[in-house]
């Protein structure tokens, strides 16, 4: 689809900047041809392409998730801006490592890190670590590990085979 004002062509759907011979959009997973089929069911016509492992799936096996197509075994993972949560936990130094095992595998890891003060627990305030100069107020440090949504499975890869997960 070509965009009115020339040159570059766009997604009708997510208005993201796509290839002239695309077959789908990679950052929503729009198709552009009517001839694709589901990888699951053979005979039905594809409703998107996961923009995670990038198959086809009609709309039995897949939906779009917050206006991104994502097969039904993907659509729990957590996407922002174009980037999916790989890893994370408490334990920065092994989250550290996670991302330098991605970053050696020559893909492109993001590492967030958001504090939290209290956490509550049957209507009681429980914390693991006290805030510095705080008496009774505890922070928790979660980090996340995120790679572009096309390298997902690569990470997963990479993760398991570094044994950060199962």
């Amino acid at each position: 689809m070509r965009n009115p004002n020339n040159n570059p062509y766009v997604c009708s759907h997510c208005k993201a900047n796509i290839q002239p011979n695309g077959q789908f959009c990679p950052e929503c997973g729009k198709l552009f041809s009517a001839y694709v089929y589901c990888s699951q069911h053979s005979t039905r016509s594809a409703a998107g392409i996961c923009i995670i492992c990038t198959k086809p799936f009609c709309s039995e096996c897949g939906g779009y998730v917050q206006n991104r197509f994502l097969c039904y075994q993907h659509d729990a993972i957590e996407i922002s801006e174009g980037v999916a949560r790989v890893f994370g936990g408490s334990d920065g130094t092994q989250v550290v490592c996670a991302k330098t095992a991605l970053e050696t595998a020559g893909l492109h890891p993001l590492l967030f890190s958001q504090k939290v003060s209290q956490i509550s627990i049957d209507g009681l305030d429980y914390t693991l670590f006290p805030a510095p100069g705080k008496y009774g107020v505890r922070n928790i440090e979660r980090f996340t590990v995120m790679v572009p949504c096309h390298e997902v499975m690569a990470a997963f890869g990479v993760l398991h085979e570094e044994e950060f997960i199962d």
